[in-house]
């Protein structure tokens, strides 16, 4: 008998793309185009996209673009009757791990100005915002803040992100970073 993971970190795949847009329909005003995810998952060799499972069912998924040294978090969601149960604090953590993976050396996004709550996520991780796009968002010409990160690779950017990991009991996030700067 296969024993499947409560909750479980994976790649996303074409066929949970209905699933994600369904997610984003109920908690985003301005959801992505229909075709932007199979887009993203065919043809853009910069993307990387998880979604986290919680007894089989797609629960949140998130999304990055690794340029040059920068990792870019290009969505985050999580399905609204399952927020506050830090399904979201698990998909950041499970990008800045990529981001390692990858070679980043920075993290970046945007952030509604009025998302209180997600602002507080990326703050706890270590984020500063550093500036405004003003009327960023098309729906209801809200501000985006402006978010980056330390250095992922600096000592206290990475005891933070150890802390946070060691308490994610996830399947499929990856193991911890190395604790050594890179040369």
């Amino acid at each position: 008998m296969q024993v499947v993971p409560r909750v479980a970190v994976e790649r996303m795949r074409q066929e949970d793309i209905p699933s994600v847009q369904a997610i984003e329909r109920d908690i985003f005003l301005s959801p992505w185009p229909r075709n932007a995810y199979a887009t993203e998952l065919a043809q853009n060799r910069q993307a990387s996209y998880i979604v986290l499972r919680e007894d089989g069912q797609l629960v949140g998924y998130a999304g990055l673009w690794k340029v040059v040294y920068e990792a870019h978090v290009t969505t985050i969601g999580v399905r609204r009757r399952d927020q506050g149960k830090g399904y979201g604090k698990t998909l950041l953590a499970a990008l800045i791990q990529r981001s390692y993976d990858l070679g980043a050396r920075w993290l970046t996004l945007e952030v509604r100005a009025g998302n209180d709550h997600a602002i507080r996520l990326y703050e706890w991780f270590g984020f500063k915002s550093i500036g405004r796009r003003r009327g960023y968002y098309t729906d209801n010409g809200e501000d985006a803040v402006i978010m980056w990160s330390d250095s992922i690779h600096a000592p206290a950017f990475k005891r933070r992100f150890l802390e946070i990991f060691s308490h994610i009991e996830v399947s499929g996030i990856g193991s911890a970073p190395s604790k050594e700067y890179p040369l």
